[in-house]
């Protein structure tokens, strides 16, 4: 299988990549603007480019099985659109776009308002935040790609370990925040199974 990972130097890119590097019959590329504090194996193709050129795009996703996409994450439109159109051209059908858990959501609660501010962000950052995102999430699901929105809670920059939750996207959210490792390995579990939540978003919360 061969994965592309966009964004590939951020915390989540970097610990997706650590735990499929040492898989079998994964063929992984790294794309983003620089690499630092990665070490990155022989066998892995490593690509710098901009996510809002489709040239730099083409040279990524050509002959690529899954794109996983760790963009943003704000002014993801500018992302999102010249990522469909280039995998559109090269027929490479099957995204997976890290997004947000509240973007099915009809308004962002109180409640998540509130918890956004034990992470730092004001409620002006996380209104303007979530609705970025669903976005995002629009032209994805515009597309004709076999995609599927991931919806993570919100990031603990840790590496604890934590179960790890997955939910239908119009499901009630049943677990917490969730750290960047336990993340990492949910999202592992799902770019190895693509045929799962096609054309689908899937909630990603952890409980103790």
């Amino acid at each position: 299988m061969n994965i592309v990972i966009l964004g590939a130097f951020g915390h989540l890119g970097k610990a997706v990549y650590q735990l499929l590097e040492p898989l079998p019959n994964v063929n992984l590329t790294l794309f983003g603007r620089e690499k630092a504090n990665i070490e990155v194996a022989s066998t892995t193709k490593v690509i710098f480019g901009g996510a809002t050129s489709t040239a730099d795009l083409e040279e990524a996703l050509r002959g690529q099985d899954v794109v996983f996409s760790t963009l943003g994450p704000f002014h993801v439109e500018a992302f999102a659109k010249p990522l469909v159109e280039t995998m559109e051209k090269l027929d490479v059908k099957r995204l997976f776009w890290t997004t947000q858990f509240q973007i099915k959501q009809d308004e962002v609660t109180a409640e998540n308002i509130a918890l956004a501010q034990t992470f730092g962000f004001d409620e002006e950052t996380e209104r303007t935040y979530v609705a970025n995102q669903k976005l995002g999430a629009q032209i994805i699901e515009g597309s004709g790609l076999d995609y599927t929105l991931l919806m993570p809670h919100f990031f603990k920059y840790d590496n604890s370990v934590a179960k790890v939750i997955l939910q239908g996207e119009d499901e009630t959210v049943k677990g917490g925040p969730i750290s960047i490792y336990s993340l990492a390995v949910g999202l592992v579990y799902l770019l190895l199974r693509p045929e799962l939540y096609s054309k689908a978003g899937v909630i990603i919360s952890a409980t103790e």
